[in-house]
């Protein structure tokens, strides 16, 4: 959901989630504005997208308005910046962290768990940036204090989300199953499936709130290239997504609480291609959300940044493209560049992982293009039978060009419909940072109608 949600590959075009850059090597033109009551906090587009998000999630009690303008005034005061933004939102998050442990011990649930979800928020906005700051070798221990909040947050609802592990090749998935009470009773069922950047708390705010209301479980799950699987295990992305799907499709049919034939997933920013492309060879689900549909990240790559893409035309081998990039791009790159592609490329190889927590560029560009062209669902749309919401976002900064939506929706043989959020419902931007609510009534009423 941040630059994020598309991320990985697309993140390396947009700028990690922050639009295209203004200056140095990998310059892109400029995307039409849009209008937003909440631009230009801070002069960097990354650094406002990501608030906007917290700005949204206060709306699930994710955090408090109050606290984020605090906050960025503090970002401001000391000259806007990954670090200085780092620095504050570290502070908030601590402080936080701290209200909620004094209110546990004093038996405070419903304040405890208030407080833990939003130091969650502030922790994993921290998390976002500390690839850009002098603590980047600390990327694991900036995730496990988001997650420890999330946790223990998780442990304070009635009834509280149940941690499951999900059978996976020779190992598992961690995940959370939330349930709106504990009745014996087999329910519909949510997949809530991750881009590349977004956490367990965001999924909260975009499908976990909103399930509960409405009588759904839902499963937040962290897959490969995502959470704990990537900052913790350095298992990187898939592009096979389907044989993520079947095992969590498994091993929720094995549930008594969840009814086997109402089995819906939903994937968020760059978990709109990778649902998609789960879909069309797991046939058990019921329901699919893309949101938003694309076709292919490669797409976005051409599209953003056609200069790196051209070092991969006319059959360019792998030396021919790293030596390029090396010896013509590399040393032109500022750091808000070298943050993206280091934000950026993490999630496809260990190999970028460390070279991101090092501080470096990372060699193999023609490595990261060639894992970005296999998450790509155009020749296999036709295969999808499961009916199927495809979204797209009016001044979507990061899926590019903005057609991918209407493609996905078009090459769809499935029942399907599209829906295209607007300046009009104020959810303009890629995944509605500001307005979650607006994107979870238009998702969620299709689900109730479908399932």
């Amino acid at each position: 959901m941040r630059a994020g949600m598309l991320g990985g590959a697309a993140a390396l075009i947009s700028g990690g989630g922050v639009g295209p850059l203004s200056t140095g090597a990998l310059a892109a033109g400029a995307l039409p504005a849009a209008p937003h009551q909440l631009q230009d906090l801070f002069g960097l587009a990354d650094l406002d997208f990501n608030t906007w998000l917290a700005f949204g999630s206060a709306s699930y009690g994710c955090a408090e308005f109050g606290e984020l303008v605090t906050a960025v005034n503090q970002v401001n005061a000391a000259g806007a910046s990954y670090q200085s933004y780092y620095d504050a939102f570290l502070a908030l998050a601590r402080g936080t962290e701290a209200v909620a442990d004094g209110e546990l011990a004093g038996g405070h649930t419903a304040s405890a768990r208030s407080a833990y979800l939003r130091a969650s928020t502030y922790y994993d906005m921290c998390l976002y940036f500390v690839l850009g700051t002098a603590q980047r070798a600390q990327e694991t221990g900036a995730y496990a204090s988001m997650e420890r909040c999330w946790q223990h947050a998780s442990q304070l609802f009635d009834p509280p989300f149940e941690q499951v592990r999900v059978p996976y090749r020779d190992t598992w998935l961690p995940g959370y199953l939330l349930r709106p009470d504990d009745r014996a009773a087999r329910r519909p069922t949510v997949v809530l499936n991750n881009g590349a950047d977004a956490q367990n708390i965001t999924l909260y705010s975009y499908g976990g709130a909103d399930a509960l209301e409405r009588g759904y479980n839902a499963l937040i799950f962290e897959g490969p290239g995502q959470g704990s699987m990537l900052f913790e295990r350095q298992v990187p992305f898939r592009p096979d997504w389907e044989n993520v799907i079947t095992p969590v499709v498994d091993y929720l049919r094995s549930r008594p609480e969840v009814d086997p034939s109402r089995i819906a997933l939903a994937g968020l920013s760059m978990g709109g291609e990778l649902v998609v492309r789960a879909a069309a060879f797991e046939h058990r689900l019921a329901a699919v959300v893309a949101d938003p549909g694309i076709v292919s990240l490669w797409l976005i790559f051409q599209t953003g940044y056609p200069a790196l893409a051209s070092l991969f035309a006319h059959g360019a081998t792998k030396e021919q493209v790293n030596t390029a990039w090396q010896r013509e791009l590399v040393p032109r790159l500022d750091a808000v560049e070298r943050y993206n592609l280091a934000k950026g490329s993490e999630p496809y190889g260990r190999q970028y992982l460390l070279a991101a927590r090092e501080g470096k560029v990372f060699s193999d560009l023609y490595g990261v293009g060639t894992a970005a062209m296999q998450f790509s669902v155009g020749e296999v749309l036709g295969r999808v039978k499961a009916p199927t919401l495809v979204t797209s976002y009016q001044y979507d900064q990061y899926v590019l060009p903005a057609s991918q939506g209407t493609e996905v929706y078009d090459k769809l043989r499935s029942p399907k419909q599209y829906h295209r959020f607007t300046v009009a419902e104020r959810a303009q931007y890629h995944c509605a940072p500001m307005s979650p609510r607006t994107r979870n009534q238009v998702v969620f009423d299709w689900l109730d109608r479908t399932l």
